[in-house]
């Protein structure tokens, strides 16, 4: 896996979690390879309400002339303390966007040629 940093926010680092990202960032570089590098940061900030923790993941994808920035916090979500819904629902997030991204790069290429 090219490039991968994993950053753990008020939370202890997690074996499972780290290889949860990075099972799930490999599937994405494979499938787009263009992509230069993932940052991942994890955690549960700490939160005043009564709704207690929130799983935050943010991510940055790079690419060539520019990032894909993705924030997901589990807000309205009852499962909103599973970092692993939060890492799913993150990383599906940066699939559709780096393929929206993929697919105009492909289109304009063939449209110059």
């Amino acid at each position: 896996m090219k490039g991968l940093e994993i950053s753990f926010r008020d939370i202890e680092h997690s074996d499972a979690i780290e290889f949860q990202i990075r099972e799930k960032a490999q599937k994405l570089t494979s499938m787009y390879e263009e992509i230069t590098g993932i940052r991942a940061v994890v955690g549960l900030p700490h939160n005043h309400s009564q709704k207690g923790h929130v799983a935050h993941v943010s991510l940055e994808v790079g690419m060539p002339g520019e990032t894909v920035a993705i924030t997901h916090d589990q807000h309205d979500n009852h499962e909103r303390e599973n970092m692993y819904v939060a890492l799913r629902d993150a990383f599906d997030k940066a699939q559709r966007k780096v393929g929206k991204i993929h697919k105009k790069r492909i289109d304009t290429k063939r449209r110059v040629h």
